[in-house]
């Protein structure tokens, strides 16, 4: 059968999947341009290369594992936010914004108590500091304030301690994470995005905050994430773990502001069955196990192989 489509229609219909190629091709390298990929994947490949240099400086992400993963925790419905660490009860206190609550878990994903918060408002962040003293941030009004949490606590009230005068462009994307840095007696608060930034405060506890600003280098792309969910503190090396959410990311950065190492949240890598949809809080236990919450109320625990771990050391130090 002879095939008789018009010439025009022949070309018009070439040319559509050229089109849908090229369209294809701008939003893919819109999308590398908006997630900094060719930054990530330079800093990912340097890292790896230079693997035993950095492995003894560091808590080296590369070796985590997922160990549990996609556990809803019961009685959360929605609006998981903040996580740490109380290494006197040995035990994790995570935040939700709305309503405002603390949930105590066990390693183990367990919920153990849920605890109502009164006068706080949009309570994204959570830092434990010492004892049952915890201090919670609020992003609509970028407010830290301080809760008291004991044995039996079932409701707490929010003491304020200051509102930081930041710039933001939305009320939502203020102060999002807020940490406890033990052996640098310092507070670190973090701005989610536009800008982002990472704030020292010292003196906070006494009603005389002293703020100063934290490395956050923009030179040659090494802060190659979009946000800012959530930080904390490597004691014996002193680094610092981001989290991004939008990059779906922890990364570990040096004293100087470099990156040190990487753990991509992503479908495939790190025993991850699935990508993490929504981290937004972020935890690292004295023996190294790595703990993270993701919206609405999903519990996350990440841990090296023994084998991974320094003779006489715990795993992660």
């Amino acid at each position: 059968m002879i095939d008789t489509m018009p010439l025009a229609q022949t070309q018009t219909s070439s040319r559509m999947p050229r089109r849908a190629l090229l369209a294809a091709l701008v939003v893919g390298a819109a999308l590398g341009v908006y997630f900094q990929l060719p930054a990530m994947a330079y800093y990912w490949g340097q890292s790896l290369r230079q693997e035993a240099r950095l492995r003894p400086v560091s808590l080296w992400l590369p070796d985590y594992q997922a160990t549990i993963q996609r556990r809803p925790l019961r009685g959360v419905d929605r609006n998981l936010s903040g996580l740490t660490f109380n290494d006197g009860t040995g035990t994790l206190f995570a935040s939700t914004n709305s309503p405002a609550q603390i949930v105590e878990l066990s390693v183990e994903g367990e919920v153990l108590r849920i605890i109502r918060v009164s006068g706080a408002q949009d309570t994204e962040g959570i830092a434990h500091v010492e004892g049952g003293r915890f201090l919670l941030s609020g992003e609509r009004h970028n407010a830290l304030y301080a809760v008291d949490i004991g044995p039996d606590s079932r409701e707490v009230q929010a003491r304020e301690l200051v509102r930081l005068p930041l710039d933001t462009l939305h009320s939502n994307l203020g102060v999002e994470t807020v940490s406890w840095d033990e052996s640098a007696q310092r507070l670190l608060v973090g701005q989610e995005k536009w800008p982002l930034r990472l704030l020292s405060l010292r003196g906070v506890m006494e009603g005389n905050p002293r703020v100063e600003p934290v490395w956050l280098r923009q030179d040659w792309g090494a802060l190659f994430i979009n946000d800012l969910a959530s930080v904390t503190t490597h004691v014996p090396t002193g680094n610092l773990l981001l989290l991004s959410e939008e990059s779906a990311m922890v990364v570990e950065y040096d004293p100087r502001g470099m990156p040190v190492s990487l753990l991509p949240l992503w479908r495939g890598l790190h025993g991850l069955a699935r990508k993490i949809p929504q981290p937004e809080g972020l935890a690292l236990a004295p023996d190294g196990s790595l703990f993270i919450v993701s919206e609405p109320n999903l519990f996350y625990r990440f841990e090296k192989p023994r084998a991974a771990a320094r003779p006489g050391t715990p795993a992660g130090e």
